[in-house]
């Protein structure tokens, strides 16, 4: 069995990799791939939080932390704001 850590950084980097494709050409994916690249940031969140190595643990936090803003906080709220009637 892989450990929490290195699932951790591998749901990362597969989510990252998946939203910087899709960033530069949207019409690559269909939207159930976006929706898994949205849920792998949130499965490495809490595989980094089950993490025994720090270093793995820091990782995995700032890196699945990121993507998710990117990918989620981020185009949520610009919809609040710059929704015009």
């Amino acid at each position: 069995m892989l450990k929490s850590g290195v699932i951790s950084i591998a749901a990362f980097l597969i989510s990252l990799g998946v939203y910087t494709t899709w960033f530069f050409n949207e019409d690559l994916f269909s939207k159930s791939v976006m929706i898994i690249a949205i849920a792998l940031p949130i499965i490495g969140i809490i595989t980094a939080l089950l993490a025994k190595k720090k270093s793995l643990k820091i990782v995995g936090l700032v890196g699945n932390t990121f993507v998710l803003l990117w990918a989620v906080v981020i185009p949520f709220a610009s919809t609040l704001f710059w929704n015009t009637p």
